[in-house]
């Protein structure tokens, strides 16, 4: 006889199935067209059940985002991971993340559903991690002379919002051109500001 579950396994399944069934409806149908009774008919749980976990439709959907930005964080840091030197892995983790613009799922939830539903503040919060490990890496690449620039936390969100722009730019397209192309750019960016031993 199977062990009965306990109440926070319970809850953590119950969870995970909601953020599961919710994003597959937000990235296929988007998130006006998701109604919350969809979202829980196929698993058998109350509206108070997803009310209870994540306050309301609002609350599950930014869930679903923040789920979505770790996957893209972990995509670029296993991207990067090979790599031993810090301004190729700056270069190669910018490049990761406008690849994330033309995976499917993704491309839908950050790149257009997420911009079109939640506050900007909500994003760069969202983002805050993300943003944390790429104004990191400037500042290394400061440090060890390898990049030229007034203002290292300046120039990370200046590499940061041509990011979130050119991923939406790529995002509006399955032309893998322009994927190359905006990789180009990002890399163009960064060159020009590269200081040579």
């Amino acid at each position: 006889m199977p062990a009965k579950l306990t109440k926070a396994e319970q809850t953590r399944r119950t969870r995970r199935a909601i953020l599961d069934r919710a994003r597959h409806l937000f990235a296929t149908q988007g998130y006006t067209a998701t109604g919350t009774e969809e979202i829980i008919s196929e698993l058998a749980i109350t509206r108070g059940a997803l009310y209870h976990q994540f306050g309301d439709k609002l609350g599950l959907f930014k869930a679903v985002i923040v789920e979505a930005y770790d996957e893209i964080t972990n995509y670029i840091q296993m991207k990067v991971r090979p790599l031993d030197n810090n301004w190729q892995q700056l270069i190669v983790g910018c490049q990761a993340f406008l690849e994330v613009a033309q995976q499917d799922e993704l491309r839908r939830l950050v790149f257009v559903e997420a911009p079109a539903v939640l506050a900007a503040d909500d994003l760069t919060e969202i983002d805050q991690y993300g943003f944390g490990l790429l104004h990191e890496s400037i500042q290394t690449a400061v440090s060890e002379g390898q990049l030229n620039t007034v203002d290292a936390e300046g120039f990370a969100h200046l590499v940061n919002g041509s990011l979130n722009e050119l991923a939406a730019w790529v995002a509006q397209s399955n032309d893998p051109e322009r994927l190359t192309t905006a990789q180009c750019l990002v890399e163009t960016l960064l060159l020009r500001h590269h200081h040579c031993s």
